[in-house]
């Protein structure tokens, strides 16, 4: 009897620590941050082959992956749409890549939202594994160098941190 209630209590200790384990916020660092970016080439919203090395052309990038399902992209994606001109007014391009979507969705969604931005079409969703993707929206800033020097959910307020 005394070894059953002894046994209650251990795994009574085990649950609770399992439980609290797995209540810690989890932090995924990108195996790419110092790393040069993947190049890729993929169609885009306006019908052209683009690849993203000669899209950059030696500038810093921002490389935002989004889908028009996701609601916080969506958001972002006004963020981004407002703040256009003062980030390439910085020498910053801006990288849109719709993950697995047809470009239908995308342009219905851009014409109903009036977005004039361009966006690289990646139906297969071909890059995730190769950029580390493990949620969207994510927002990798890219130097002039190519490298990622950065990778977050969200769009930070101070862009010139993100770059260094």
């Amino acid at each position: 009897m005394k070894r059953l209630k002894l046994l209650n209590i251990v795994l009574g200790f085990i649950l609770l620590a399992t439980a609290a384990s797995a209540m810690q916020p989890l932090s995924f660092k990108n195996p790419l941050i110092g790393k040069k970016a993947p190049d890729f080439t993929l169609k885009t919203l306006s019908g052209k082959d683009v690849n993203f090395t000669e899209y950059r052309d030696g500038k810093k990038a921002i490389v935002f992956f989004w889908a028009t399902w996701c609601p916080h992209c969506r958001e972002a994606l006004r963020d981004l749409t407002q703040q256009q001109k003062t980030i390439e007014a910085q020498g910053i391009r801006l990288a849109l890549v719709d993950l697995g979507e047809p470009s239908e969705s995308v342009k219905t969604h851009f014409q109903k939202n009036y977005i004039t931005l361009d966006s690289f079409l990646d139906e297969r969703s071909s890059l995730e594994k190769s950029y580390a993707i493990i949620g969207i929206p994510t927002f990798f800033f890219v130097d002039e160098n190519g490298v990622v020097m950065d990778v977050k959910h969200s769009l930070p307020e101070d862009l010139k941190q993100a770059f260094e």
